[in-house]
């Protein structure tokens, strides 16, 4: 089997998993979500994103990537066409079991890598893990949400306080990644809109009826390729210093 097709568990027979888990090697895996992205990127853009980073780190790590989830939690974009939503709940209960099994199969270390940013994303994936590492603290366990890595590339790019959903960054990623699913022409003119902090909206919706939340105004390639290239270095420093280090 060529080493690419080896990072990938699917492609796996059972022995080669087991061995692979015998080994210690990291497990990626990815989350996304089913979820609007304006009028220009694909339903599926945060799973789309979320697998390149698990498949470009597992390269330069030798590490091994899960088949991803496509589902997530979007109670933002919850009523835009296109937004299929799980409760916080569902999410994590799916991300324990689903760790508890590899964790059963031997897996030792994890990063959980979403490209969906919604908080109620991250706190059920770091919710369904909490009683795996309460009841084995040598369990390695990390939760990476798509922006944790972002700013140095948000200061370059003049996008501070206006990147945001299906703005310039993502849609330069994608752009770079599945160019042909950019719909250049259906792209918004579009500020990031103010939003509201603390009040609970039955129809969020109505701050950003494009179903854009950044700044449109800087798409481009050179800006996704900084952007990936940045994001999957700053991911695989991390995995090697806790390998090196056992600490972040």
């Amino acid at each position: 089997m060529p080493k690419h097709d080896r990072l990938h568990l699917a492609n796996l027979t059972k022995d080669e998993f087991a061995a692979e888990m015998q080994a210690g090697r990291w497990l990626l895996l990815p989350f996304g979500a089913v979820e609007q992205h304006g009028p220009h990127l694909p339903l599926g853009t945060d799973l789309l994103y979320a697998e390149h980073l698990c498949s470009a780190v597992a390269e330069r790590i030798n590490g091994l990537v899960a088949p991803g989830l496509p589902y997530g939690v979007c109670r933002t974009m919850r009523n835009f066409p296109g937004t299929i939503s799980l409760t916080p709940a569902t999410l994590e209960a799916v991300v324990g079991e689903v760790v508890a099994e590899f964790v059963r199969h031997g897996g030792r270390k994890f990063a959980l890598i979403t490209g969906h940013a919604e908080s109620g994303q991250m706190e059920a994936m770091r919710e369904a893990v909490l009683p795996l590492v309460s009841a084995d603290p040598s369990l390695i366990v990390l939760a990476i949400g798509p922006y944790d890595f972002l700013d140095p590339i948000r200061r370059e790019a003049d996008l501070v306080g206006t990147d945001g959903h299906a703005g310039s960054i993502e849609t330069s990623q994608i752009l770079v990644l599945a160019e042909p699913m950019v719909r250049m022409d259906r792209i918004p003119n579009v500020s990031r809109p103010r939003l509201s902090r603390f009040r609970i909206m039955a129809n969020p919706e109505t701050e950003y009826p494009t179903g854009v939340r950044g700044d449109t105004s800087k798409v481009s390639r050179d800006l996704g390729r900084r952007a990936i290239s940045h994001v999957v270095t700053e991911i695989v420093d991390l995995l090697e210093r806790i390998d090196r280090e056992g600490s972040e």
